[in-house]
């Protein structure tokens, strides 16, 4: 009897599966009109547009190792080292660095060679900045082509 149990069941489960197969396959739903590639899901799981036009990566990298000057100033007292940074930030990065105590940062010396890379658009941008640590890797968002550069994530060398 046992046997014939089992074969009963992978019978339906095998009928079940041969169903599923014969039934047309739904099409995907694609995304409403209004969701766009560049829509905002939080800090950092946005999806990065193409780029329609190449920014001055000079000057975004310009913007990444002056922002990382004031963010490794270590030798300041909280006020006067977040009154420095704050200019630097990203509206959405202002908390997130508000909590940061700075003689808890480890001691770097910024190098020459600021790189960004080539995948940054008019509004998002990647910079490598060469460190006594190895390279911190600067985020930098604005709100459009005109805007100043902000730092959204400061990430030390691995």
């Amino acid at each position: 009897m046992r046997t014939h149990k089992t074969t009963a069941v992978l019978l339906a489960v095998a009928a079940l599966m041969l169903t599923g197969c014969a039934s047309e396959p739904t099409p995907a739903a694609s995304p409403p009109a209004s969701e766009s590639a560049d829509h905002d899901h939080g800090d950092h799981d946005v999806l990065v547009p193409s780029p329609t036009t190449t920014p001055d990566l000079d000057a975004t990298a310009t913007a990444a190792v002056d922002a990382l000057e004031a963010y490794a100033d270590r030798d300041l007292d909280y006020a006067a080292w977040f009154e420095q940074l704050k200019p630097h930030l990203h509206p959405t990065a202002v908390e997130a660095y508000s909590t940061v105590n700075p003689s808890r940062l480890p001691v770097v010396e910024i190098q020459d060679g600021a790189e960004a890379a080539s995948t940054s658009t008019d509004t998002y941008a990647v910079v490598y900045v060469p460190t006594s640590l190895g390279d911190y890797t600067i985020e930098l968002r604005r709100d459009d082509a005109t805007a100043s550069w902000g730092v959204t994530r400061f990430q030390p060398p691995a």
